[in-house]
């Protein structure tokens, strides 16, 4: 009986022990996290001026997720997630719906703020996927990655969107994006995020062709210059649905390039006038309704100002006739997200229609002004085009199927283009579009039976 209450007391002894040490331990612990965290300079009245970045490079994202694999120490509400919930969230990862949001702090270069999260659900207007916990502890950050990971994340060589908002004295902020493709180059040359992430580009902008009408290129001889500003709404991976921008420009010739052998100046619809360029393009429709947001509307004008004399016209030699446009008009409303193909990314399609004016010119050497010879100005038309649209920072492209209907004129086009881009910086612009002749009218004599027209595509981010 008594080697019992030995027992039992040596376990009770135990037990309290036991407890009383832990928690002088976790006292201990409270008591140094509170001290470490005093040590910290305290910068939170400056979180809205911090250096913050996403990470899109899918190869670096998929190395730092393993290092937390391999740490054990993935975390969500305070928990170790199950092995079949890191599966799961795995399959994220290796479909490149997985990004890192990084904070870098106020006074020196050390990241404050480390987050997985996915956007795979934006689209249906789900709210952002934090993943696992936040790690707001570099020391922590440093030991899980390592000096070669936790540097590379620092030194930002990699796939990136800043969205750091701009300093008061936007002097301070300024960034470049040099695009250049002969079919529509930009110049990217101010920018600025506000305190919501709300980002505004400034931009020099060019356009050659209207693809609309099935003129693309090179087969249109005039060009259109002018400035473009861009809205992104929101910015965290710049989704397509998130994204507004307006064009205000001139349109102006530029002399015949390509000719036709078999005719003095191929077969071209010349610029006839100066004209003023506008383009508008968004969701718009979102501010009648949320269920239509993930719609985008397209508006695209260009209004003759002035007439050109006889003189002006490029590679022309009086007296000649020759074929022109002086106004144009396009709306048209597109989703890129109807539903996802998996690695071959998003279907979406197109419908639109418009109208543009052809004009038949005899320019006579001895008057100043053309002479308008035409009876019927005005070709409506309607475009239908699908799309397939992959937006990855390895690879991104669009492959664009489309069909063009000139009722006025009773002919159509069905055209192709496709475009991508490699790790964001060069690319390749193909477009073509074929004559179908669904009646027995011959193509008007400024249209060819088919067009081709490509670009390389380089682009500098700075």
């Amino acid at each position: 009986m008594v080697s019992k209450f030995i027992k039992y007391g040596i376990v009770l002894s135990f037990l309290f022990t036991t407890l009383v040490f832990s928690q002088d331990s976790e006292a201990r612990i409270e008591r140094l996290n509170k001290v470490y965290k005093n040590l910290e300079y305290n910068t939170i009245g400056f979180n809205d001026l911090k250096v913050t970045w996403i990470v899109t490079d899918p190869v670096l994202v998929r190395a730092v997720f393993n290092r937390f694999l391999v740490k054990n120490v993935l975390r969500i509400n305070g928990r170790k997630p199950s092995v079949e919930l890191i599966k799961e969230k795995a399959r994220d990862i290796y479909e490149g719906d997985v990004f890192i949001d990084l904070r870098k702090r106020y006074y020196d270069n050390e990241i404050e703020y480390f987050r997985f999260y996915t956007e795979k659900n934006i689209s249906e207007g789900d709210t952002t996927d934090f993943f696992f916990d936040p790690v707001v502890d570099f020391v922590f950050l440093k030991d899980v990655l390592g000096d070669e990971y936790y540097n590379l994340l620092k030194e930002k060589a990699y796939a990136f969107n800043d969205i750091t908002k701009s300093y008061y004295d936007n002097k301070l902020a300024y960034k470049y994006d040099i695009y250049m493709n002969l079919l529509n180059p930009h110049v990217t040359f101010w920018n600025f995020t506000t305190n919501n992430k709300n980002k505004y580009l400034l931009s020099l902008f060019g356009k050659w062709g209207i693809d609309n009408i099935a003129i693309p290129g090179w087969y249109n001889p005039s060009y259109t210059a002018g400035f473009k500003v861009t809205y992104i709404d929101r910015i965290l991976n710049n989704k397509p649905n998130d994204m507004y921008f307006f064009e205000v420009g001139f349109g102006l010739p530029t002399g015949t390039t390509f000719k036709d052998k078999n005719l003095p100046l191929g077969k071209r619809l010349h610029r006839s006038a100066f004209n003023l360029y506008f383009n508008a393009y968004g969701n718009f429709l979102r501010y009648a309704s949320e269920s239509l947001s993930p719609y985008d509307i397209n508006l695209e004008a260009s209004v003759s100002l002035s007439d050109l004399e006889t003189a002006n016209f490029k590679d022309v030699t009086p007296p000649v006739n020759v074929f022109s446009s002086k106004n144009y008009l396009s709306l048209s409303m597109a989703r890129k997200n109807f539903f996802n193909l998996s690695s071959f990314g998003y279907f979406g399609a197109s419908l639109g229609f418009g109208m543009y004016d052809v004009h038949n010119l005899f320019l006579d050497p001895t008057k100043i002004e053309p002479v308008d010879q035409t009876t019927d100005k005005t070709q409506f038309f309607a475009k239908a085009s699908v799309m397939i649209t992959q937006d990855n920072p390895l690879l991104s492209y669009q492959l664009e199927p489309s069909f063009m209907f000139n009722a006025s004129e009773s002919n159509s086009y069905f055209g192709i283009k496709f475009s991508f881009m490699l790790s964001n910086a060069v690319g390749f612009d193909f477009r073509y579009y074929g004559s179908i002749n669904f009646s027995n009218n011959a193509l008007p004599a400024y249209r060819e039976d088919s067009y081709v027209v490509f670009s390389p595509i380089i682009r500098i981010n700075y």
